[in-house]
């Protein structure tokens, strides 16, 4: 990696306010060089056994999702100093280059903050929220020690807007990503009056009630926070209207037809820009030497079982608790499947600090076992669990299922939907929950299920396993043309076409 330019994290960390070049902002957002912002970045470092520091790709839902995206030179990328690498990186006053010439910078966020801001807010309180996941007649409570949690996601969200401040030297368009930044678009208006700023959120937004729930500080600084971009981009309309809802409570936001805001005498988007990912990439990860080792290692395992697939990270909204439920109930209903199916399920560990989720996973795993025990012959387990955090095997075990389960409580998109068809060799078919933002884009030709509905999901467990085989090559084949369809790089244009609609660029003098 090559080393570059003075990094945010060793700036001081006053107000300022910048202009960016001749104050007006006039550039196209299609031409402009990029900022991106998110809690976690594409590139991590560790130290090796001799202290020398070696990056390594970036964990995480978002990270994924953001792959091949900004792969444009004049891209710089923000993110948290995750490890104690990253730390030492922010403090040698650098930034660095990854291999797509993409820069990357770190900002520091005291560790005191950011478990407040991390842990307490972003992933026990907004997380939970958008996900609807509370079990409201106990959780949650809010008191003293919830409010110094957000007095640490509010200055975590300040450092940020600060660092991105430093940037605007030259008119960069920045894409702010998700749910832990979602005070960042106010502060960095305040700051950059004339920056482009694009919000993204890849989480499901919540509805109006629910989003009530929140302390009214904590709820109208969220809302008012991202009204202080040009577009805010969720992904499916029912995210962009569950946020116009709440805004119309707030009298400094005024709603107006079309998707649009006017905030302060300035005009807002409030759009949908599905997110996809990228074919490429995913294929060729699939198409590896280590992945004909999984491959067979599975096909082993199976022997002439059918192979039912779900991937998922262990943690509440994606519903593996009902999921293995319904399977419980399909062999219950379909005897004639007991011995002849098999249920891999690979879960990648998540926010084991979260008590929430560590309790979750615990119960999952309970059940998973207590079915295995009822269940199980000499030959024969129905269930088989794998708790690793391990991409490529995932991407290996697409190729061979017979069902692909995604059944979220809610989710923004879900790319488990979308991955597993461009993968799959054997018309396979995808039981798929209606609350995924996925939905939308494959619901014609998935099986759609009300994810808390355990029979209704084991009626479609029956339905994708007995399924004629002209049917299911007709769903596959249409499955793979509409992902492929949609690609990360228009995902990306249409957001900056969004700001371009927002703000037309001028001529310059």
């Amino acid at each position: 990696m090559v080393v570059r330019a003075p990094t945010v994290a060793q700036e001081r960390p006053d107000t300022l306010r910048v202009m960016s070049p001749n104050g007006t902002g006039v550039g196209s957002a299609i031409e402009s060089s990029i900022v991106v912002a998110s809690n976690r970045g594409p590139v991590s470092f560790d130290r090796g056994e001799r202290g020398r520091l070696t990056p390594r790709r970036g964990t995480g839902g978002l990270v994924t999702a953001l792959s091949g995206v900004f792969y444009r030179d004049d891209t710089s990328w923000v993110s948290a100093a995750m490890t104690e690498g990253d730390r030492a990186v922010a403090l040698k006053g650098r930034a660095v280059t990854t291999d797509s010439n993409q820069r990357m910078r770190y900002v520091v966020i005291p560790p005191e903050r950011y478990d407040g801001y991390y842990n307490e807010v972003s992933n026990r309180i907004l997380w939970m929220a958008h996900h609807n996941l509370w079990d409201i007649p106990r959780s949650p409570m809010f008191d003293d020690a919830t409010m110094e949690s957000w007095d640490d996601f509010v200055e975590a969200n300040r450092i940020f807007a600060r660092a991105l401040a430093r940037q605007a030297g030259n008119d960069p368009v920045y894409l702010i990503q998700d749910y832990h930044l979602s005070l960042v678009p106010g502060m960095l208006r305040t700051l950059v009056p004339d920056a482009k700023i694009v919000h993204f959120s890849h989480t499901p937004f919540a509805g109006a009630t629910y989003l009530a729930v929140l302390p009214d500080t904590m709820r109208t600084a969220i809302l008012r926070g991202l009204a202080g971009a040009d577009v805010l981009g969720f992904q499916s309309k029912q995210w962009a209207e569950n946020y116009l809802l709440s805004a119309r409570g707030l009298p400094e936001l005024r709603v107006l037809r079309g998707g649009r805001l006017d905030v302060d005498g300035r005009t807002a988007a409030v759009r949908s820009f599905p997110v996809a990912v990228s074919a490429e990439p995913l294929r060729e990860t699939a198409n590896r030497p280590e992945a004909d080792e999984v491959r067979s290692e599975l096909r082993e395992w199976a022997g002439d079982s059918k192979i039912m697939l779900r991937v998922d990270r262990l943690e509440p909204s994606k519903n593996i608790l009902r999921g293995f439920l319904a399977f419980e109930l399909f062999l219950r209903r379909n005897p004639s499947w007991v011995g002849t199916v098999r249920f891999l399920c690979l879960l990648s560990p998540s926010r084991e600090d979260v008590p929430e989720y560590q309790n979750y996973g615990e119960e999952c795993l309970a059940v998973a076992e207590r079915i295995n025990d009822e269940f199980r012959t000499k030959s024969w387990q129905p269930i088989e669990i794998r708790v690793q955090e391990d991409y490529a095997f995932a991407v290996a075990a697409y190729d061979l299922y017979d069902v692909l389960l995604v059944n979220p409580t809610y989710d923004g998109m879900n790319l488990v939907a979308m991955e597993g068809p461009l993968v799959n060799r054997r018309d396979g078919v995808l039981v798929l929950s209606r609350n995924a933002g996925a939905f939308t884009r494959l619901g014609r030709q998935s099986l759609g299920v009300n994810p808390f509905d355990l029979a209704e999901t084991a009626e479609a467990m029956r339905e994708g396993l007995e399924m004629p085989e002209e049917e299911r090559a007709r769903r596959a084949r249409g499955m793979s043309r509409t992902v492929s369809a949609h690609t990360p790089a228009n995902w990306l244009a249409d957001q900056l076409e969004a700001v371009d609609q927002v703000r037309p660029p001028r001529r310059r003098r």
